[in-house]
């Protein structure tokens, strides 16, 4: 390929990539059939004389029944049949979104107070053998892995190990080594992405590296020494701009500091607390089966094969346009690039468990969910998480796309209410992202708990 074009082939797909990070009704008025009050003209004549009418005793019971009939209140349904209402609902409002996005396969876990959890799957794993998703298959959840780290950072800062304004610098000496700004970024700043890091996850230069060596895993070292040869993007503290090389510093600060590995504080910290038994953080961890098959499309196509010498042999498409098969390729690089920034693989009914403990007071706890929750600038995003109204509602949520999975996890504060989704297939078609979603599920969980 001549320079030229290569350059326009990577331009394109960073400007598709960069788009990554991040039923109708009516009311219809029933008329009852006109009544007509007109009397037909009989003429006859009048008796004189008029006999009481026999009362009917038969009649008597009949009307009596009728008063007992309407007094009766009507029937509520059970709790077990308002939870099948509920699930049905759910159902179907994943399988029409599913449906809108030709999404192959999705896995849905519901908690709401007091209750056990609903999960869902629908759809299949694998396009070509066209086995079905089970509730207890794992998927890669992405950056819901980044409220996980920064609990853990909130935490340490509470038993005095770290300062949240205290310079990267002080626990990692010569971490961004050449970095215009190494010494100045603080703790904080890599949490709120306000510390003017390149995404290296969405930069196509940084792809088209690691594709080159996918059977070989990747440190945050070997992340960090690129991204100190990357020009700031702005002064640390001056803008906001999402990245996950800031979070994956802090899983190397969490191990400095504690002699644990970053896999070890996350599960006696976060997973065990949460009672989430189905998630481990890669590569340190994995689950005892691999995750499901996941499919790239549009700018994740063109990543998978272009950009890494891939020749696409399956062929597969969805809504007519190709798609490829992420499985296709060695897996040691994406289970790696991630880590403490994105690592984890889980069941999602340990996703919604996390979510939910995070801010229900079995993690943090209420000086801790403020901090974490007091967004930044003029964005929606705090420290590791993002807070901000969906249709009046708050939520506390965070999405994790890695290639091959698009996921979402949601906490409702003044509901009590979580939920995760996982699916695989990135990037989500217009009309079927996370956000179409949960505008259609968050209704249906409110109203359930009201």
């Amino acid at each position: 390929m001549h320079g030229f074009a290569k350059q326009r082939l990577l331009l394109s797909v960073g400007l598709a990539l960069s788009v990554l990070a991040a039923a109708c009704g009516s009311d219809a008025t029933a008329s009852l059939p006109p009544v007509d009050t007109t009397p037909e003209a009989v003429e006859s004549e009048a008796p004189d004389e008029t006999e009481d009418p026999v009362e009917d005793p038969a009649d008597e019971e009949a009307v009596e029944a009728d008063h007992d009939t309407e007094d009766q209140p009507i029937a509520e349904p059970d709790a077990d049949e308002a939870r099948q209402l509920l699930i049905d609902d759910l159902t179907v409002a994943l399988s029409d979104w599913q449906d809108v996005g030709g999404i192959p396969g999705a896995s849905l876990s519901v908690r709401l107070p007091g209750q056990e959890p609903i999960n869902i799957a629908s759809g299949v794993r694998d396009l070509i053998t066209e086995e079905p998703v089970a509730t207890d298959d794992f998927f890669r959840i992405g950056s819901i892995t980044k409220p996980m780290t920064a609990a853990i950072v909130l935490q340490l800062i509470d038993e005095g190990v770290i300062e949240l304004d205290e310079p990267v610098e002080t626990y990692l000496p010569g971490w961004l080594d050449g970095y215009e700004y190494a010494e100045e970024i603080t703790i904080r700043q890599l949490m709120d992405h306000t510390n003017g890091l390149v995404e290296y996850a969405l930069s196509p230069a940084f792809y088209a590296l690691a594709g080159q060596r996918s059977d070989v895993a990747i440190s945050s070292d070997e992340i960090r020494e690129w991204l100190a040869a990357q020009p700031p993007l702005f002064a640390p503290g001056t803008s906001y701009q999402y990245e996950t090389g800031g979070f994956l510093t802090l899983g190397d600060v969490i191990e400095k500091v504690t002699g644990n590995s970053a896999a070890a504080e996350m599960r006696s910290r976060i997973f065990e607390p949460a009672g989430a038994e189905n998630i481990y953080l890669a590569p340190e961890e994995f689950p005892p089966t691999p995750t499901i098959n996941a499919y790239g499309r549009d700018a994740m196509y063109i990543a998978g094969t272009l950009l890494v010498g891939r020749e696409d042999t399956d062929q597969l498409t969805i809504n007519g346009e190709p798609v490829i098969d992420i499985y296709g390729q060695a897996q040691e690089v994406l289970q790696s690039a991630g880590w403490t920034g994105g690592g984890n693989e889980a069941q999602l009914e340990s996703v919604s468990a996390i979510i939910k403990a995070l801010f229900d007071g079995t993690i943090l706890n209420d000086e801790q969910i403020a901090q974490m929750t007091t967004t930044v600038l003029d964005e929606d995003y705090g420290l590791g998480i993002d807070s901000s109204e969906v249709d009046g509602v708050r939520v506390y949520s965070h999405g994790g796309g890695v290639p091959g999975f698009r996921s979402q996890a949601n906490y409702l504060p003044d509901h009590d209410i979580s939920w995760a989704v996982s699916v695989n297939l990135i990037p989500l078609p217009e009309g079927a992202t996370v956000d179409d979603l949960r505008l259609s599920i968050q209704p249906i969980l409110v109203d359930a708990v009201r």
